[in-house]
């Protein structure tokens, strides 16, 4: 029976769809030196497991969303759900270091269907309001993932070995290529878009060179770089800075996921409620910038700790609840042609400048100080909004996204 894109199952599905590269990682994050001590190797070397899946998610949407839009969303996302499903089985079954790398670089490619194709999914069926308040959603179910994967992965090992967190990972794959097969109508006309290089390179080429798609995407890149910065620098903060311990860190990472999914939840009441895409899109991106701000003087000020830096944080990720969904929806909406495009530049967009914070971060810290951290994501922040006041604004201002046409 197919679902209905106006019900919750339908938002549910697709959220989940987008969860697959959180759940992927933060499952695994429990059981990084039992693999090492496993498979032979150290736990740096366990930890390229991370790297490569990224690599494979990263690359995989580049491939997924021209391919979408001349074939259509549900039979690329019937391939990523079935890539990830034998993937994880070949995680589960490796012997060696270099046979788990090369299945894990291969299901983060098959995660990165679901990533790219959920944004296109939702440019297909929604527009103006309607579609920010359907990401808004979407992003409220993905939410849920880095809450409580870590745990989820903890509760495998206390009954199992680490290879059953693959399997478990492959058993959600088999339930996701079966609710996509029979519950999922195709959204996207085919055959509008040639695959030919001359053609690939002219859809990339108009996505890229529109002033408006191009900045939202940049935007929302820089936000989520912002996040990214803190989701890679907080256990160096909360655990080797301010000294606490494992179970604390756990629970002050969910509060935070909380606020952020908090944030979803509030622009998608607001965006159902009129509330316009541009004044949702300010007030995060003021949040954002304010709370990187304040977090920089706290640690300039020598008054860094959990109870003064944790509700920056949160409110730090409360930020991108408001961004990340009409960022998005502003991204697409002129492209709606070729919608799976444009979702690759965008997510290929914010997996590039995720790692450029992560690395930043790695790079900076000095075991000490939290401004390796909170100054990335000020840096991040104030170059969102630079980029919102001088690219996107002037242009948004003229023709908002609800007001263009619908085909670019």
């Amino acid at each position: 029976m197919r679902i209905r894109p106006s019900s919750f199952a339908f938002t549910l599905l697709l959220g989940t769809l987008s969860a697959l590269p959180p759940l992927s990682i933060d499952m695994g994050l429990p059981a990084l030196s039992l693999m090492a001590q496993t498979l032979g190797t150290t736990s740096a070397g366990a930890s390229l497991s991370l790297s490569l899946f990224m690599l494979g998610f990263a690359l995989g949407p580049l491939v997924y969303g021209p391919l979408s839009d001349r074939y259509g969303r549900r039979p690329l996302l019937l391939i990523g759900c079935g890539v990830f499903l034998v993937a994880g089985v070949g995680c589960a079954i490796s012997g060696t270091l270099t046979a788990l790398l090369t299945w894990r670089f291969i299901q983060g490619a098959g995660a990165g269907a679901g990533s790219v194709l959920v944004m296109a999914i939702i440019r297909d069926l929604f527009e103006g309001a309607v579609a920010r308040t359907r990401l808004s959603y979407v992003s409220l179910v993905t939410g849920v993932a880095p809450m409580i994967a870590p745990t989820m992965g903890a509760w495998v090992l206390a009954v199992s070995h680490w290879r059953a967190i693959y399997a478990t990972l492959a058993a959600g794959g088999l339930v996701l290529l079966v609710a996509v097969a029979f519950g999922l109508e195709e959204s996207a006309p085919r055959g509008k878009t040639a695959l030919s290089m001359r053609g690939l390179r002219h859809s990339y080429a108009r996505v890229l060179g529109h002033r408006l798609s191009f900045g939202y995407s940049l935007l929302n890149a820089f936000s989520f770089g912002c996040c990214f910065a803190y989701i890679s620098g907080s256990p160096l903060v909360l655990m080797d800075v301010l000294g606490v311990s494992t179970s604390v860190y756990g629970t002050c990472f969910a509060l935070t996921a909380l606020a952020m999914m908090t944030g979803a939840f509030v622009n998608g009441r607001l965006s159902a409620r009129g509330t316009s895409a541009a004044r949702l899109l300010t007030l995060g991106l003021a949040i954002a910038s304010g709370a990187s701000t304040l977090l920089v003087l706290v640690t300039l000020g020598g008054v860094a700790s959990v109870a003064t830096l944790l509700p920056l944080f949160a409110l730090n990720n409360f930020s991108l609840g408001l961004i990340t969904p009409n960022a998005t929806h502003g991204a697409l909406h002129p492209m709606p042609d070729i919608a799976g495009v444009a979702s690759a530049v965008l997510s290929g967009l914010r997996m590039l400048l995720g790692a450029t914070a992560s690395a930043l971060v790695a790079f900076l810290f000095n075991g000490q100080s939290a401004i390796a951290v909170t100054g990335v994501m000020a840096g991040f922040a104030f170059a969102s909004l630079a980029v919102y006041l001088l690219v996107v604004r002037p242009v948004a201002h003229r023709s908002p996204p609800e007001s263009l046409p619908a085909r670019a």
